[in-house]
């Protein structure tokens, strides 16, 4: 009896332990088969390019004609891809970007898309609000069934108010005049909808504006996550410590979609001017991620933080070089390569991300597939 209790002992320790031992197994390989460090873009074909030049929409190409466009954001709603981007008339020139942008929306049964265009959802020019200017930056997520979408606007009804206190909207001279104010003017809101098409509810007041202790001129390119009841925020300020404009980015949280954000002093990163961020959380390595625009650089950074509050540059430092690696083997070099956004699966893993390009006074929106181990 007591060999073959002494049998059963031995077979249950014996069991549990490779129980265990796989656990523990199966556990390292989930938290480790996810290796930023190997993640690859697979090249363009030749075809895209030729798409861009001639302002055709296709896979992985979003232009249009009569507009520059720029500024995608993307986010996946019962099971469609919907884009949601800046454009502007040609007529403006590019600069136009400042007074006359407004934010389109496009569908696609793919992340690559072709995205089909299908309406505005915020204007250029408003009838009423603090942002009766210019609709640029959008980033969008949803959360409970509602789509945010962040956007930046020109705060400028005090400058443009007659004598009797009525709004005179400006004419093109006013606005080619005064683009440092207007440039000075800028600032975020959000607009909700529950539907991707809208109607978008504009908030009735701008969700940050300059404090003038943690920055000061402008409040833009606001990027944002929503993750354990809490809204992340990165956006672009001007530093305090320089006289001259010097853009930095800050971190800031909120209880709310529409803040008010709480806005860490420390910048992301001051050894450079850096722009254009977009966040996401990796959910198998429990870490944020942010690519960005470093200017006067020929990449996109790459950072992570364990809770983004302080944020480092990842072992890759490099998310991307500002080129495009065709099927051929050749590099396209735009003259410009900005605004990245990386679209996520449901694990926070990237699968795709979108670029603003602008080369030989075309401007559209590139898509790029991204493989990871």
């Amino acid at each position: 009896m007591k060999t073959k209790s002494s049998t059963i002992l031995v077979f249950l320790i014996i069991v549990t332990s490779f129980c265990c031992c796989n656990f523990a197994s199966s556990q390292i390989k989930t938290s480790g088969t996810r290796n930023y460090t190997d993640l690859t873009f697979s090249g363009l074909p030749k075809t895209v390019v030729d798409s861009f030049f001639n302002h055709s929409v296709c896979k992985q190409v979003l232009v249009e004609p009569d507009y520059y466009v720029w500024c995608l954001s993307v986010i996946k709603w019962e099971g469609k891809y919907h884009a949601y981007y800046s454009r502007w008339n040609k007529k403006y020139g590019f600069e136009g970007w400042l007074t006359h942008s407004e934010v389109a929306h496009a569908v696609s049964s793919t992340p690559e898309g072709p995205f089909e265009f299908v309406n505005v959802v915020l204007q250029n020019q408003k009838k009423e609000g603090w942002d009766i200017n210019n609709s640029h930056n959008p980033y969008a997520i949803v959360n409970d069934g509602r789509i945010y979408l962040y956007y930046i606007s020109n705060d400028i009804k005090a400058s443009i108010k007659n004598e009797k206190s009525k709004i005179d909207y400006p004419d093109s001279i006013w606005f080619v005049q005064n683009r440092t104010l207007i440039r000075n003017s800028q600032c975020i809101g959000i607009a909700t909808a529950d539907n991707p098409s809208g109607p978008f509810i504009r908030s009735g007041e701008a969700i940050v504006k300059p404090d003038n202790i943690k920055f000061k001129n402008i409040a833009v390119n606001p990027a944002v996550i929503h993750r354990n009841n809490k809204y992340t925020m990165i956006m672009k300020g001007d530093d305090l410590n320089h006289e001259e404009w010097f853009r930095i980015q800050l971190v800031g949280f909120s209880d709310k979609p529409s803040g008010p954000f709480d806005f860490a002093l420390k910048p992301v990163y001051n050894q450079a001017q850096t722009e254009d961020a977009c966040i996401w959380f990796d959910n198998v390595l429990k870490k944020y991620y942010m690519v960005c625009h470093v200017m006067g650089k020929n990449e996109l950074a790459f950072f992570n933080s364990a809770d983004g509050i302080d944020w480092q540059p990842d072992n890759r430092e490099i998310f991307m070089k500002k080129e495009f690696t065709l099927s051929d083997g050749t590099i396209w070099k735009p003259k410009r390569v900005e605004r990245p956004f990386v679209l996520t699966d449901d694990t926070g893993k990237p699968i795709m991300i979108y670029l603003a390009v602008l080369d030989k006074n075309v401007s559209g929106n590139i898509a790029v597939s991204i493989e990871m181990k």
